[in-house]
């Protein structure tokens, strides 16, 4: 079969940094299933992109769709024909609408996504052009690119990142025609905006991203990427020098240019006078500058922006970012003089003037709850430093009343522990404050101070537990109030602290500090966020590699994130044990006999197997319980084998469901006892065998 190469360009006004990024990430993923669904499967697919294209290139389509025999299927056998076997009229309608008689219908069992018998027909479907399939399938995959705002333009018919200005389309280096509300798609591209904005025909896309280069558009975001990096760090060696890591940063800068030329600059040292975070925090979040170290770690008054063209000359554009970043950085310095002439203690009181939600009170009230629930955290924790936890909950939302703040929100939490060691507060205290808010994004490091953990728990449970308690729990991919990010946090922090806590019982003591304040939560928030964070946790260990079985019967049985890890671990590692499967077939027989609902009464075991049984149960109680209270779940599970012997004997010799009742209710009291201690290890009626 005859193959082509397929390239697709959408030219479109400046897309924000991130929406280039999600939009590559989608094409990536969503073409090959498209051209895959189509039977047109190429061998391999690229995608780029830049500010202002997205471009993906499919290698060997096929030029035709195979011929293939589709099964289609119709109305179920019971509706398709009566009971003496004649056709009803949906079976002649379904037959007719498919061109065929209704001799020609056959059927088929449970055909995919259906459970029965139905009737279907079979038809062999001929294979269409690959250009006929693009003709329809590109103008779909393009409007389908998902961004997070979307504009109108034109018309207003259609919806993308940005207003859409050519579409480029090229097969075998003939142009697939198609149209998208006026725009037409051609074989004609533009290089960089200023420097080529000439067009140019697309002939063979493996060579498209040699001519953008020459046209001063570099396409291929690795590449561009490596470019900014080399040079901003080669920049900053020149000066003595190390360019300050930042991923998030380089990402940023790499998606908001097509021809990167970075330019060094430098500020006055005077500004080096600020706390480090605040030059960083203006160069980075408000003009896209990567800041200069030296050997120590210390800023530097040098920094490194990253030019969308190669000027006629450099100092003309470094005066320029040296003239912004100057100006920002003296408004820095003021706030930071005029913020110095009050105490964080004496801003408390004014947090009564901020709402946290109209829901959930001010951020004064907020604050007078983390003052009884970090120190909690901290006590149930085994923390200690109950005293720096409350005198931190007292400070941290202090600096949102800052002018600093105030100009630059990335900075709370920041600027409220500089201001707190100024102000002659332990150093506990001043990072606790910092620390409450980690982490602040995916991959962020978690608070590590004993303080800042408990206050950092105490946070997010609060929050939780309030948004819950008063119904706005996200829903769908809508989450305003960051609830998933906060319940991850929560987790992270716990693991990797390697710190127990009962989110429901935490819960519960964040609803009651609700309700001394006079805020009514609903009854179950509590319950609903343990179940949140739970939810939360499942995900998070899946991608940690357990299974979901696993996951199931673990959570089944706690509400404390880090036991289940521990819990989880044990598990999996003695999943790899030969006589674990054993084990636990028969500790399931165990459990799922038992009915729904059944309680245990007292019971004296009758007869050799119902005494052994009890004997063995009762000389295994007490060793799990000691193991258990020492979470030593791995050694708990293994001796939970120890009980198979007399658990088999058991089921092979004796009728647990007895006609004669008292003699069942012994019986399956007798395992419903068993089965309790056992789910104080793990639910084995969950585990997949």
């Amino acid at each position: 079969m005859r193959v082509r190469n397929l390239l697709l360009e959408i030219g479109c006004e400046e897309l924000p940094a991130h929406f280039v990024t999600s939009g590559i990430e989608f094409l990536k993923e969503k073409l090959p299933q498209e051209f895959e669904s189509n039977f047109l499967p190429p061998s391999s697919v690229e995608v780029f992109g830049t500010p202002r294209r997205l471009i993906a290139v499919a290698y060997d389509v096929p030029e035709v769709q195979p011929d293939r025999e589709e099964l289609l299927v119709g109305p179920s056998l019971k509706a398709a024909f009566d009971a003496e076997g004649r056709p009803t009229r949906a079976a002649e309608g379904f037959a007719r609408s498919k061109g065929v008689s209704v001799e020609e219908l056959i059927t088929v069992e449970n055909p995919p996504g259906k459970r029965g018998t139905y009737v279907a027909v079979k038809k062999v479907v001929k294979g269409r052009s690959a250009v006929e399939v693009l003709r329809e399938l590109l103008p779909k995959l393009i409007l389908s690119i998902p961004f997070k705002k979307s504009m109108r333009w034109g018309t207003k018919k259609i919806r993308f990142g940005r207003p859409i200005r050519w579409i480029a389309a090229v097969y075998g280096g003939e142009p697939v025609e198609f149209e998208i509300d006026g725009i037409v798609s051609s074989n004609i591209s533009y290089g960089h905006r200023f420097l080529s904005p000439e067009p140019f025909v697309v002939e063979e896309p493996a060579e498209h991203l040699e001519k953008l280069e020459e046209r001063f558009v570099v396409a291929d975001q690795e590449k561009r990427r490596a470019q900014i990096l080399d040079g901003a760090v080669s920049l900053a060696r020149r000066v003595g020098g190390h360019l300050l890591k930042d991923e998030e940063l380089l990402e940023e800068v790499t998606n908001l240019v097509e021809f990167p030329y970075p330019i060094l600059g430098s500020f006055e040292e005077e500004f080096l006078k600020l706390p480090k975070e605040v030059p960083v925090v203006v160069m980075k979040d408000h003009q896209k500058f990567f800041a200069v170290t030296d050997e120590a770690g210390n800023l530097k008054n040098y920094f490194v922006g990253v030019a969308n063209i190669k000027p006629v000359d450099d100092s003309t554009v470094r005066r320029g970012y040296e003239k912004v970043l100057r100006a920002r950085l003296k408004d820095a310095l003021f706030f930071f003089n005029e913020d110095r002439k009050k105490r964080l203690e004496e801003r408390v009181p004014k947090l009564e003037g901020i709402i946290f939600h109209e829901k959930l009170g001010t951020m004064l009230q907020k604050t007078k709850r983390l003052e009884g629930l970090a120190p909690w955290v901290a006590e149930v924790t085994g923390l200690g430093s109950e005293g720096e936890s409350r005198r931190a909950a007292h400070l941290c939302k202090a600096d949102l009343l800052t002018e600093m703040v105030n100009e630059f929100p990335e900075l709370q939490g920041t600027m409220g522990k500089y201001y707190a060691l100024l102000d002659g507060e332990p150093e506990s205290v001043a990072v606790a404050i910092e620390e409450h808010y980690l982490p602040r994004f995916s991959g962020d490091s978690v608070a590590k101070t004993a303080a800042g953990v408990a206050l950092s728990v105490a946070e997010k449970i609060d929050n939780l537990t309030g948004f819950i308690g008063v119904g706005l729990k996200p829903t769908g991919s809508a989450d305003p109030f960051a609830l998933r990010r906060n319940a991850l946090g929560l987790i992270q922090t716990l693991i990797e602290n390697e710190l127990f806590l009962d989110i429901l019982e935490a819960a519960r003591e964040a609803a009651r500090l609700y309700g001394e304040q006079g805020i009514e939560l609903v009854r179950e928030a509590p319950e609903e966020t343990a179940e949140f964070v739970k939810e939360r946790l499942k995900n998070f260990l899946k991608e940690k590699g357990f299974r979901p079985d696993t996951l199931e019967a673990v959570l089944a049985v706690t509400h404390d994130p880090y036991d289940a890890f521990l819990r989880a671990k044990a598990v999996e590692k003695l999943r790899e044990n030969p006589e674990f499967e054993a084990t636990l077939i028969t500790m399931r027989r165990v459990v799922n006999i038992i009915p729904e609902g059944f309680e245990a009464t007292d019971f004296t075991p009758q007869g050799e197997f119902e005494e052994n049984l009890f004997n063995a149960f009762k000389e295994l109680q007490s060793k799990l319980n000691k193991l258990i209270s020492e979470r030593n779940y791995t050694e708990a599970l293994l001796q939970v084998s120890s009980l198979k012997p007399a658990v088999d004997a058991f089921f092979d010799n004796v009728m647990v469901m007895d006609r004669d009742p008292q003699v069942r209710n012994r019986r399956l009291s007798l395992l419903k006892t068993i089965a309790d201690q056992l789910l104080k290890l793990i639910d084995f009626s969950k585990l997949a065998i």
